[in-house]
């Protein structure tokens, strides 16, 4: 009869032996909005449906990092995050770093990033930045990586008589936020997108999801502001060819559907 050892080392080699290791997912909000619009829009239900956790948040304060209430769950975990959405996209990413650093030395594995809106571009920010930790894969949803109109004529009101108008009855995001119509203006040479867009992007998962705005669409499933030429991260300069895509017919908000979407792409990750 073989010793117990030796029986052992027969099972692993007709049956091997695979670890799985689990996956964390890191969701950035958008424009005007916040960490629980994910929950709230019905977009991480999918999610929950597919076995992922949900983990919490990360917020800040003037003084502190709040950090989510699963960060030491195991298996399969999603986290959002708390961005001053108004500001500059390179002061939002900074805060994204912070929170990211914090969430790789807990957990160890390389993140994969969904973000919506601006927070697809705040995202790819931090994604090519080689020093910054390590993750698999970037989807964005109806990101405005090449800008947008609406960013064009937002900046010009925000620093017209209108929008110090606007400030002075309570509409004080238009002026707080022209720092960021500014990134997000339409991509022309050697302003913000056009150089960030012409960087080395890593080698990782990219995917878009885009609203395709059809000619006969409803209102409520027309993308308003942002074209979706934009959203293709195929037309990135540095991107080309590299991203999956998907098309919705959806309005710009997030949707239980574009969660559906990303549980399916998620499973391509690895």
């Amino acid at each position: 009869m073989l010793p117990k050892r030796f029986l052992l080392l027969l099972i692993f080699l007709i049956f091997p032996v695979f670890s799985v290791q689990a996956k964390t997912l890191v969701l950035v909000h958008g424009y005007m909005s916040n960490g629980t619009s994910w929950r709230q829009s019905g977009f991480t239900q999918p999610l929950l449906n597919a076995g992922w956790q949900d983990g919490g948040g990360y917020g800040y304060s003037s003084q502190s990092m709040f950090l989510p209430r699963g960060l030491y769950f195991k298996g399969d975990i999603f986290y959002t995050v708390e961005l001053p959405s108004q500001a500059t996209l390179q002061i939002q990413e900074s805060l994204l770093v912070r929170y990211l650093a914090h969430l790789y030395a807990q957990r160890q594995e390389p993140i994969t990033l969904v973000g919506h809106s601006a927070g697809g571009v705040v995202a790819r920010l931090y994604a090519i930045d080689p020093a910054h930790q390590a993750i698999n894969g970037l989807i964005t949803i109806a990101s405005p990586h090449l800008g947008t109109p609406a960013a064009n004529i937002a900046y010009l009101a925000g620093n017209s008589p209108l929008g110090m108008m606007a400030s002075m009855v309570g509409g004080e995001e238009l002026r707080n936020s022209r720092g960021l119509f500014s990134d997000l203006k339409e991509e022309k040479p050697y302003n913000f997108l056009f150089v960030m867009n012409r960087q080395p992007h890593p080698n990782i998962y990219y995917a878009s999801i885009i609203r395709i705005n059809k000619i006969l669409a409803s209102p409520g499933n027309f993308d308003f502001i942002v074209p979706p030429s934009s959203q293709n991260m195929n037309n990135v300069w540095a991107l080309r060819n590299r991203s999956g895509i998907a098309k919705t017919t959806d309005s710009h908000a997030l949707s239980s559907k574009d969660g559906f979407i990303t549980a399916d792409i998620l499973k391509f990750i690895k």
